[in-house]
């Protein structure tokens, strides 16, 4: 059996025109091919993952190649990372579908079944009543 400890997500790095904090929801630059943004748009389907790090939880497992696949920015694809967040879209509650917020960089509660087809980030492992805050997100993008 193979035990990663270092964290609980998989991470690629990627680059980005702008300083990504970690939590910070990212999409696909339109501009420079094969980088990445901060979400700036509710239900953005050019979402691609998670800025991993935040809360203390570092990245897990760090694909990539030296030299060629090896962006500045650890980018969760897939497990458990913490997420900005916002309740712009209603409160957040474990199980809630999660997609990109208004608010750059956060996520929200996806409500509207339609949008959020090919936008969704991950769901929701923990709540958030408050503005905005850290969501533990299982993520999963769909």
């Amino acid at each position: 059996m193979l035990r990663i400890l270092g964290g609980a997500d998989i991470v690629e790095g990627f680059d980005s025109t702008e300083a990504l904090e970690p939590g910070t929801v990212v999409v696909i630059d339109a501009i420079n091919a094969g980088e990445l943004i901060a979400s700036s748009e509710a239900y953005d389907r050019k979402v691609a993952g998670i800025v991993s790090g935040a809360n203390g939880v570092n990245p897990g497992l760090h694909l990539g190649q030296d030299g060629v696949l090896d962006g500045e920015f650890p980018v969760a694809m897939s497990g458990r990372v913490w997420v900005k967040a916002s309740t712009e879209n209603g409160a957040i509650a474990p199980g809630d579908l999660l997609t990109t917020a208004a608010l750059a960089g956060h996520a929200m509660r996806a409500t509207d079944d339609a949008r959020a087809n090919g936008a969704v980030i991950g769901k929701a492992m923990s709540a958030l009543d408050a503005d905005a805050g850290l969501v533990l997100v299982l993520v999963n993008l769909q």
